[in-house]
């Protein structure tokens, strides 16, 4: 017979009680899993070279080729575009620009951003696609993956025909293996999603706001990721 069926039944129930709480205590005690690979990060002190980008264009205007380093190719295809009004990863070389940890702007975005300003263009592809029902200024409509983000910093001119914004292709560039971005929710938490980042090195590209005007919204900036949160595949990908 088992000991705790000659217990009297209100010590039972405090016995069943502790024994509840202390597995609680022991679930919470568990660390929680590393918060790795994230982005954005500063583009410099990278970990490797190469001549040979994992990024070519694919077979249509939406599409691309990525080629995991030692892996296979895959087509994917264009699920979104977005742009910040603050920069997320960050240039040095690049005069002007900023930024932090904490990320920004607090005070929320303009309703488009300032003349001179930078702002940072991403363009979001995957191997399965949303083609309606969706909001493609969002990851919504990039439903599998692997995903592959395609980025660059520009320059906001007063231009006002509205044109799209294009996809920059070649080297220079900076590979890494990255996550999504946007701000914390709730602040200092883990983005949830891998992202292969194929960034655009440069700082003279130009993006005029009739070309901005056609966005719905634009996004904040998360903030730069500690050193151990970030991927050690940074790859500086020449000529």
């Amino acid at each position: 017979m088992r000991l705790d069926a000659l217990m009297p039944k209100p010590r039972r129930a405090v016995t069943l009680a502790c024994a509840a709480l202390f597995l609680a205590l022991a679930v919470c005690a568990q660390p929680a899993p590393p918060c790795k690979d994230q982005s954005p990060r500063r583009l410099e002190n990278y970990d490797a070279t190469s001549k040979t980008s994992t990024i070519h264009r694919g077979p249509t205007a939406d599409t691309l080729l990525y080629t995991p380093r030692g892996g296979t190719s895959v087509t994917l295809q264009r699920c979104g575009q977005h742009y910040h009004c603050w920069i997320e990863n960050l240039q040095p070389t690049c005069p002007g620009q900023h930024a932090t940890a904490a990320g920004g702007p607090a005070a929320g975005c303009p309703k488009l951003p300032p003349v001179g300003s930078w702002v940072e263009i991403h363009t979001v592809y995957a191997s399965k696609v949303a083609h309606e029902g969706c909001d493609p200024e969002t990851l919504d409509c990039c439903l599998a993956g692997p995903f592959v983000v395609k980025g660059y910093h520009a320059k906001v001119t007063g231009g006002e025909k509205p044109e799209p914004v294009p996809v920059l292709w070649g080297a220079p560039a900076a590979e890494w293996s990255g996550s999504n971005t946007g701000p914390d929710n709730p602040p200092g938490s883990c983005k949830p999603l891998a992202a292969h980042w194929d960034f655009q090195l440069g700082c003279g590209f130009p993006v005029s706001l009739g070309q901005l005007s056609g966005f719905h919204h634009q996004d904040q900036a998360r903030g730069l990721q500690p050193p151990d949160r970030l991927s050690h595949d940074l790859t500086h990908v020449i000529p």
